[in-house]
């Protein structure tokens, strides 16, 4: 699997895989409170979300910072999803 790598490169300046905010949430616990959907969303079309999810907004609001688009593919998108499932099992 490609996402940790993709995490180290694109992700870990802004968040943690503890549940510790930095620049924006940490990913513990991220599968079992978000659909994949909305993970894959988030990770593809983050200004769009930025703009018309609530969630995203309300995420945004507690941040201050946007999430920059970090122009992933989407089979690269589906990696970082499947190591933060690695990471909510524990298995990293």
């Amino acid at each position: 699997n490609n996402g940790k790598g993709i995490y180290e490169l694109k992700c870990a300046a802004c968040h943690k895989l503890t549940d510790q905010r930095v620049v924006g949430p940490g990913w513990k616990g991220i599968t079992e409170k978000r659909k994949p959907e909305w993970i894959m969303n988030m990770t593809l079309n983050v200004d769009v979300m930025l703009e018309e999810d609530p969630t995203a907004r309300e995420l945004l609001k507690e941040c201050l910072v946007r999430m920059p688009n970090q122009n992933l593919s989407e089979q690269e998108a589906r990696d970082v999803l499947e190591f933060m499932y690695a990471n909510d099992a524990g298995d990293l």
